[in-house]
């Protein structure tokens, strides 16, 4: 409950403080679609966030097919109760394609094209910071260090908690699967931080 509590402040903090665009898909159960199933002109560094229309009766997933060299793939399968939305942040600019792998058949596939300065993403202080780097990272993350020794949670994008510990100057998450991840660090004022994970690069 006390987590809850932390991490929806946080989260209002963080969407209210970055100049990102939060793009909206919605999964549509009863026809099987994306909608819309196709946009443009999305900035690098903006979030896209699958969000379900209705309640999921069956199945579903968001699965990359085609994207820039480099780019993280993604995975999600979709299925009532547990999932409410899945989020994504771009890092690399180009077209974006992925499928619900059950229901290529019924045609529900999806696309969206990046573009932008890589400044945009460079710039975002909740991508690089001076405080948990690099940002994306192949699997060893540092803290700053002034803030060593102190309580850190890692939850993955549906909200589960992946990995906890203490910070130390670096320590190596390589084990988690690429994918974007939120960071908290339990200091006197929990400090927030979205984490890009690829183990690819």
């Amino acid at each position: 409950m006390l987590k809850n509590l932390i991490i929806i402040p946080l989260f209002l903090l963080v969407s209210n403080s970055l100049k990102s665009t939060i793009h909206e898909i919605l999964v549509w159960n009863g026809y099987m679609q994306f909608m819309p199933s196709n946009l443009t002109s999305v900035q690098l560094g903006d979030t896209i966030e699958w969000h379900p229309l209705d309640v999921p009766t069956m199945v579903h997933t968001v699965t990359s097919t085609n994207i820039p060299n480099g780019a993280i793939p993604f995975d999600q399968i979709w299925q009532a109760p547990a999932d409410t939305f899945f989020q994504y942040i771009p890092a690399k600019i180009g077209l974006y394609e992925y499928v619900c792998t059950p229901h290529i058949a019924n045609g529900m596939t999806g696309r969206f094209n990046v573009v932008g300065n890589p400044s945009n993403i460079i710039n975002n202080p909740f991508i690089n910071s001076p405080i948990l780097y690099p940002n994306p990272t192949i699997g060893l993350i540092n803290f700053n260090q002034t803030l060593l020794n102190l309580e850190y949670h890692i939850y993955d994008n549906r909200g589960l908690l992946v990995s906890k510990g203490t910070t130390k100057t670096n320590i190596n998450i390589s084990y988690l699967s690429s994918g974007l991840y939120n960071v908290i660090i339990l200091a006197d004022v929990p400090k927030h931080f979205k984490l890009i994970l690829n183990t690819n690069m």
